[in-house]
């Protein structure tokens, strides 16, 4: 049976649930920050589907889209997550990547007597370090929540396709029929 019809549903559909996914990846806000979660927007960039046999397989090549779908466990909170961190305090690596993201996202740390500290002079490196310290080891005690974009995705695409999907799939089905009536066979048009 050829299933012409069906696969260009098929394929409108995929579409919109990559769409929709990626809608949820760029809209985590908190208050009046319009960026909370959103770094470079890589991940949400790489967000992509193949189509095979009917079959739609969705999904993305970076290392750490799985993490950022399902969550990860804590030490202290269970996020009820397939992933969870080992030790509680955190790696060197782990604390360069805070300090990089404290650099690309404007965090000022607040003096004692007021005031702002500066990143660059005595001991302002230090504290920074220090903050990093404390943020990653937060981080690894309270897990990461997860952010379902493919769950939220189907959600809210499948019931606008289902009848779609199967009228589509009803007419590649009466495209296909033919009766064989003696000599003459009959095709549906």
């Amino acid at each position: 049976m050829k299933t012409e019809d069906f696969d260009k549903v098929l394929a409108e559909f995929a579409e919109e649930v990559n769409l929709a996914a990626k809608r949820t990846l760029g809209s985590r806000r908190i208050g009046k920050n319009r960026t909370y979660g959103v770094a470079s927007r890589s991940l949400q960039k790489s967000l992509d589907y193949k189509i095979s046999d009917g079959k739609v397989s969705f999904g993305s090549p970076l290392p750490y889209a799985a993490f950022i779908h399902w969550g990860v466990n804590g030490t202290r909170k269970n996020r009820n997550a397939p992933f969870s961190f080992k030790y509680e305090n955190p790696s060197r690596k782990h604390v360069d990547s805070i300090v990089q993201w404290m650099k690309d996202k404007p965090v000022r740390l607040q003096a004692v007597g007021g005031g702002f500290i500066k990143k660059k002079g005595p001991r302002g490196g230090d504290r920074f370090r220090s903050a990093a310290f404390l943020i990653a080891r937060s981080i690894k005690r309270k897990g990461i929540a997860g952010l379902r974009y493919y769950a939220v995705a189907l959600e809210s695409i499948v019931p606008q396709y289902t009848d779609k999907l199967g009228e589509a799939l009803a007419q590649d089905l009466v495209k296909s029929l033919s009766f064989k009536v003696g000599n003459l066979t009959i095709k549906a048009k």
